[in-house]
């Protein structure tokens, strides 16, 4: 009866999700093959993007038999890309709707995998650390620090920004509304979410220190030409985990792909899936 549970849950998500300020596109979604399969694989999107994000992904998932779920992070894919929902965002939040998340998934599939980019690789790294009822966890280019902030002030300034008044900023200063990308996503984001996503990152940052992950096979993804994040804390979360005796995967994406922080949407510009994708299904496979 799980399975059934399951899609019943899915409807009252859906029912919910077909209020008009949520962009259609941005509704989270599921492929199922009728019934429980041995894997159920849940994908994050990244923060101020969507489940659209996903959904060549989810495709490529999907044909090789599992099921998969995609579901909407809160405060993500409404209609009016000015919004200002994201200043409600907390980990609290976010870790809650992870475990709804993982609920579902755990009646869709026998075992139970998280793959996240960004915001969506923070939660995968909280459920490897975390979650002992997920077998795998990929993790990709998480938010523990950025280029533009040294990683010693890096917790510090998160710090402010998740207590201190909060702001909207543009992730383009000159390009603003019109900056070029996913038609779906936010051109601008809250400083004071983007302080929790961060302070979030350190928490399972510094629990990897103290204790080993519970999941069972953990995969780090790094990007060699990342702008947006920092690699030098998420070495040292695979150095720290595998410290315990974990089994960590990593794979580095070289610097002369030059590929971009969003290595998933396929209307990113300067995308470059036909590298991912491949690389990324070898590893969950």
């Amino acid at each position: 009866m799980s399975y059934t549970t399951a899609i019943e849950r899915l409807s009252v998500i859906e029912r919910a999700e077909a209020d008009p300020a949520i962009n259609p596109i941005c509704r989270g979604f599921v492929y199922t093959h009728g019934g429980r399969t041995a894997r159920c694989i849940v994908l994050i999107h990244g923060y101020t993007n969507g489940p659209a994000q996903f959904r060549v992904f989810a495709e490529r998932l999907y044909a090789q038999g599992h099921n998969v779920y995609v579901p909407r992070v809160p405060g993500h894919g409404l209609a009016d890309r000015l919004t200002t929902a994201l200043g409600e965002l907390s980990g609290a939040k976010l870790i809650a709707w992870l475990d709804q998340s993982l609920e579902i998934a755990h009646d869709l599939g026998e075992r139970v995998d998280v793959l996240g980019l960004s915001l969506g690789g923070n939660l995968a790294a909280y459920a490897a650390q975390w979650r002992p009822a997920v077998h795998q966890a990929v993790v990709i280019a998480p938010v523990l620090g950025t280029p533009s902030i040294a990683d010693w002030a890096v917790g510090l300034v998160a710090t402010l920004a998740a207590l201190g008044p909060n702001q909207f900023r543009w992730w383009d200063d000159q390009l603003q509304a019109t900056i070029p990308g996913p038609p779906h996503a936010y051109p601008r984001y809250s400083t004071r979410a983007l302080g929790k996503i961060v302070r979030l990152g350190h928490s399972i940052l510094r629990a990897s220190g103290q204790r080993p992950p519970v999941a069972r096979d953990i995969v780090v993804v790094i990007n060699a030409t990342d702008q947006a994040v920092s690699n030098a804390p998420i070495e040292q979360l695979v150095a720290r985990w595998r410290a315990h005796g974990a089994a960590v995967r990593t794979h580095y994406f070289p610097a002369a792909l030059g590929l971009i922080h969003d290595c998933i949407d396929p209307t990113q510009p300067r995308q470059q899936i036909d590298v991912v994708y491949p690389a990324l299904l070898e590893l969950v496979g």
